[in-house]
Parts: C-alpha cells; sequence; structure tokens
C-alpha cells in the first residue's frame, strides 16, 4: 500500500493563491503572519490529479469541454463506494463550483423577495449569496448545547413558514457537526411540511472521520428525494479549489427535467479543460491519500486539542467530527469581534476566520485552519498563547 508524504513544507507565496497572496492589505506594516484562514490545505495536491491535467495539456488544443464519461463513472464509482448511494449519469450535472451552483438554484427555485433560511453560524458565502440574488434572508440558528451544535426544530418549524428553500450545510461548516440521518430526516419532514426545497452542500462530507458516518441528506428518508438538491465536490478532500468543479445531483426526475436544461442554458455546464480528467482522477485513485490526509488531520485536532487544554484552558474548542477546520470559543479574552481579530492579526500573527462573518452565533468565535503542516501550527499556537498570556497579564 502506498503512503504520502503529507507532512512536506511547501512555499505556496506568489502562486496566484487566495489564502498567502490576498492577505497583504489586512496585516500591519512590519508584521508576519501565519494564514490559517480559508479552507483549503496547505498540502501538495494529490500527485495523480495532478498527472491527469499534465496529461490533459499534452494535447494542444483547449477547447470547450464536456463531461466525459470517464468522469461520470468516476462520480457513480465514488457514490456507490463511499455513500452507498446509487446514481446514474442522468441524475447528476456538472458546475463550476459549489457557491455558483448555489446562485442558479436559488434564481430558478425562487422569485426576488422570496425567503431562504439558513441555520447560522454558518459559511458566509450562504448568506451573501442570498443578498446578491435579492432574496430574503430568514434565519433559524443553531443551539449551542454542550459545546455542540444542535437543530433548533421548534424555532426552524417556526421559521419555514416565511421560506421557499432552505440552505443546508452537511457536514456543516465551522462546527464540524456530521448531521445523523435522524437530525436529517427530521429537517426534511419539516421542510416538506412547508414546501421548502433543500440546497445541501456536502462538500466537506469525504472528510468525515470514523466512527462516524456520512450519509447523503437525500437518503436520509424517503420523501427526501422530492426536495433536497445535493451539492458535491472533491475540492475539500483533495485539495483542489482551483480546479472549480463540482457536482449536483437531483434524484427527482420532473424537477431536473426542468432544472437541469436551465443550468445548461445559463453556460452554467460548460466545463474546465482540466476539471473532467483532474475530478475522475481523484475519485478513482485517491482513496489511499485521503486516508493518509485524514490521519494527519486527526493528529493535527488531537494536537490543538491537547494544547489548548494544558496552555490556553479558558479557550474552548468545538470537537469536529468532519474536515480541517476548528472552531474556538475566544469569548473569555472579553474582547469585541473587531478586537479580537486585530489581537490575534497584529499581537499573535496569526489570520483565523472571524465568526462573526459566519453570522448569529459566531460573536466571540474564531475559525482556525488546522490543514496545514503540524510545525506550521505548532507555531501559530504557540504565538496565540504568548499573545493571550501578555493580554491577560496586563
Amino acid at each position: 500500500m502506498k503512503t504520502y508524504n503529507i507532512d512536506a513544507d511547501i512555499c505556496r507565496k506568489n502562486s496566484g493563491c487566495t489564502k498567502y497572496d490576498t492577505i497583504a492589505p489586512f496585516i500591519p506594516k512590519g508584521h508576519e503572519v501565519i494564514p490559517l484562514w480559508i479552507a483549503d490545505m496547505d498540502f501538495a495536491t494529490p500527485p495523480f490529479v495532478l498527472d491527469a491535467i499534465r496529461k490533459r495539456l499534452e494535447h494542444p488544443v483547449l477547447g470547450y469541454s464536456i463531461p466525459t464519461d470517464e468522469y461520470k463513472n468516476a462520480i457513480i464509482n465514488w457514490m456507490k463506494n463511499q455513500y452507498n448511494m446509487e446514481v446514474s449519469p442522468e441524475e447528476f450535472c456538472y458546475t463550476p463550483g459549489i457557491v455558483s451552483g448555489i446562485y442558479k438554484l436559488l434564481q430558478f427555485l425562487t422569485d426576488k423577495t422570496d425567503g431562504v433560511l439558513i441555520c447560522p453560524p454558518v459559511y458566509p458565502p450562504f448568506s451573501a449569496v442570498i443578498r446578491n440574488t435579492e432574496r430574503t434572508l430568514v434565519e433559524a440558528p443553531l443551539k449551542l448545547e454542550n459545546n455542540r451544535f444542535e437543530v433548533d426544530f421548534d424555532l426552524l418549524d417556526e421559521k419555514l413558514k416565511s421560506a421557499k428553500v432552505m440552505i443546508w450545510c452537511h457536514p456543516h461548516n465551522p462546527g464540524g457537526r456530521v448531521w445523523s440521518q435522524e437530525e436529517c430526516a427530521k429537517v426534511v419532514k419539516l421542510c416538506r411540511k412547508h414546501n421548502v426545497m433543500i440546497i445541501c452542500d456536502e462538500i466537506h462530507a469525504d472528510l468525515t472521520f470514523a466512527p462516524k458516518k456520512h450519509q447523503p441528506m437525500v437518503l436520509s428518508c424517503p420523501e427526501a428525494a422530492q426536495c433536497v438538491i445535493t451539492l458535491q465536490a472533491p475540492s475539500k478532500a483533495f485539495n483542489m479549489p482551483g480546479v472549480v468543479g463540482s457536482q449536483l445531483i437531483v434524484l427527482e426526475p420532473e424537477l431536473r427535467q426542468r432544472l437541469f436544461p436551465y443550468l445548461e442554458n445559463s453556460g452554467l455546464q460548460i466545463g474546465n479543460s482540466c476539471a473532467f480528467p483532474a475530478i475522475a482522477s481523484a475519485y478513482n485513485n485517491g482513496k489511499e491519500w485521503l486516508n493518509d490526509t485524514l490521519r494527519y488531520i486527526q493528529e493535527n485536532i488531537a494536537y490543538v486539542r491537547e494544547f489548548l487544554s494544558s496552555q490556553l484552558p479558558m479557550l474552548e474548542m468545538i470537537e469536529p467530527e468532519a474536515s480541517f477546520l476548528i472552531f474556538i470559543n475566544f469569548k473569555a479574552l472579553n474582547l469585541s469581534d473587531e478586537e479580537l481579530n486585530r489581537f490575534l492579526l497584529e499581537d499573535a500573527g496569526v489570520m483565523l476566520n472571524p465568526g462573526i462573518t459566519f453570522g448569529t452565533g459566531g460573536e466571540g468565535w474564531m475559525r482556525l485552519n488546522i490543514g496545514t503542516t503540524r510545525k506550521r501550527l505548532e507555531q501559530a499556537m504557540r504565538q496565540i498563547k504568548r499573545a493571550v498570556d501578555k493580554l491577560l497579564s496586563k
């Protein structure tokens, strides 16, 4: 069995990447900052993905591209092997990313001013795309119970009266919850009660940690197929968001017959020439690489857990059940959200995602991306500790 060197230290500066090359305006002059914010990893994209792109580039023409049989079969096999989910080629289509897919779905499913519900704190582009499509934001905030996010089903039942669509994050970002089959089924049944469609973002699903198991929301109960549209991609698991490719899965035939031509006519199904071979290679060859990466991520989580417990006990983390993101409660420092972000940038020299950007319930929290080398993560945690010790000694 092949093993991969996940721990390789790679310089990403000046590669045109968002994580490192867009942060200069936010960094105080003369400061060095470790960027642990936007949700991509510092690990090398798998060699078999890069090889697939290189092979495609051996052909001298980068013309308009269509989904290949290799691409379609790779998705079918991955969904079957990972989630025991049977899909046919007719039931999914390519989209250039999750957020653009949500944008077009809202335009298709709703009219201006229609209500679109989210459960914050949650992935910030959800609220942004609702605003940008001139829909009405409806919120049913999650509850924090025993340091774990839970759905407030009574509140959700009430708020769904004002919504036409719900956007659901499964697994949850930033909290890392892998919602259970029972929770997903309950959400589905409430949405069916109020005639609400569900757009389900499952981009972090492949990064679920055993013994937890991710079940696609559309499989949570028999009626889910009638109202759930699934968005799924290899971007997070195989560290390839720059490829810009995702899948939109619709099991309900009548909806599919109306939606897919709409997406095709809008140009959303025109693919990147390199996306189809890259995605196919990730799914066809990626299981061992993914297992190695999951082990490394879990070791990083264990390191942060132990460090906070022993060195910074006033800061509490939510235990993630999936992915490389940790939501940390900084409220004990008694700083405003603006002060907290400035403190971490200027005094600790680290850049995290402010919890406030995830909406209601994110106040006083920060999201830490631990998808990086242990050496860099250890340095960042030491810098946070020094800054906190200095702050509390005043």
